[in-house]
Parts: C-alpha cells; sequence; structure tokens
C-alpha cells in the first residue's frame, strides 16, 4: 500500500509538470503591448536580436535594454541606453530586470512575472503582440 501511494505520488507530480510545459520561443521577437501598472499605464516593447526597447508614453521615456535568454521562458533585461526621458525618470544605471513567462494564451498573448532591482516584490503584466 506505501509503495503504491509513492508510485501514485510520483505519477500525478510527473503529469503536473508536463501539463505547465510553456513554449515561449514564438515571442523571443516582436512587437508588443504591455499593461504595466507599475510603470504607469502603457509600455510598447520592440524585442529583436540581443535588444529590446521600450517606449512608455506616460513617463515620455525610451529606453533600450540588452537581453540575456536564460532559456525560452526566462529572460533578463540590463538597461542599455536611455533614448528619451522628458520627465527625467531616474533610471538606474545597473537596472535589471529579471522576466518569467509564466502562461501563454494562444499564439499573441502571455503573462509574464516581472521583478527588477527598481522595486521590491514580484509582479504581473499581460503583454500582446502587436501585427
Amino acid at each position: 500500500m506505501k509503495q503504491f501511494i509513492l508510485n501514485a505520488f510520483f505519477v500525478l507530480a510527473v503529469s503536473h509538470a508536463f501539463s505547465q510545459l510553456v513554449d515561449c520561443h514564438p515571442f523571443k521577437e516582436g512587437r508588443y503591448r504591455v499593461n504595466d501598472a507599475h510603470a504607469g499605464g502603457v509600455i510598447i516593447d520592440d524585442r529583436k536580436g540581443d535588444y529590446q526597447t521600450e517606449s512608455m508614453e506616460v513617463l515620455k521615456a525610451v529606453v533600450r535594454f540588452k537581453i540575456s535568454w536564460q532559456n525560452d521562458c526566462n529572460y533578463t533585461l540590463t538597461l542599455d541606453k536611455v533614448i528619451r526621458n522628458e520627465n527625467k525618470v531616474p533610471f538606474p544605471p545597473d537596472l535589471k530586470i529579471l522576466v518569467k513567462i509564466i502562461l501563454v494564451n494562444g499564439s499573441n498573448s502571455y503573462i509574464q512575472e516581472l521583478s527588477s532591482s527598481m522595486y521590491e516584490g514580484i509582479y504581473r503584466t499581460e503583454v500582446t503582440r502587436i501585427p
């Protein structure tokens, strides 16, 4: 009986792990809209190659990040260049944002978890591909 319970637990754990697999590869490049309450509104991300440029109209800022993929669903953004900063937002020169894609909603959107050196905690945002 003890062995049966252990085997059942193992099968359930493995099944759960495989059901959580997320295909993030299609989102490695493209143009996206992010509704981000922490940044004060909508952000437009342009992700291509090793860089992601973020346009934040509410903050009147455009910044470029170096993107480093750890795997298909986890990446780090490191501040590379402040292109525009009309509101004089104090972007730390060592700014890093850790991103984890946790749920893919079809081919056009996903949910991500973010943490950053600019604020405490982890929060979630929805990201939608812009055609």
